[in-house]
């Protein structure tokens, strides 16, 4: 792991507000653009856009978990923070790709 969780996270999080913005600018450019924040919680962080689970990061691992509910992440990681797609190659604009 090359860098600190801290810095991770947050390059993470600005990739998955850039990618909403980008989607939201090019279908639905009169759309407002959506509010962002960062919940801590015991294990994980939950990443919240306009007040839905968008994702969930494992403190331990830094692995990106898809939300199954606003409470629970789905079972297998989806990407991972410290990698050098940021967590970023499987997300879509309204957070991380079903796995197939």
């Amino acid at each position: 792991m090359g860098q600190d969780f801290e810095t991770a996270l947050q390059t993470y999080f600005d990739g998955c507000k850039a990618i909403e913005a980008a989607y939201r600018e090019k279908h639905y450019p009169n759309n407002q653009p959506r509010e962002w924040r960062i919940d801590r919680l015991q294990k994980r962080v939950r990443i919240v856009s306009d007040n839905s689970a968008h994702s969930f990061i494992d403190y331990e691992t830094g692995d990106v978990l898809k939300a199954a509910s606003w409470k629970v992440p789905a079972k297998h990681a989806r990407g991972n923070i410290y990698a050098e797609d940021h967590g970023l190659k499987l997300m879509g604009p309204y957070g991380p790709a079903y796995l197939r």
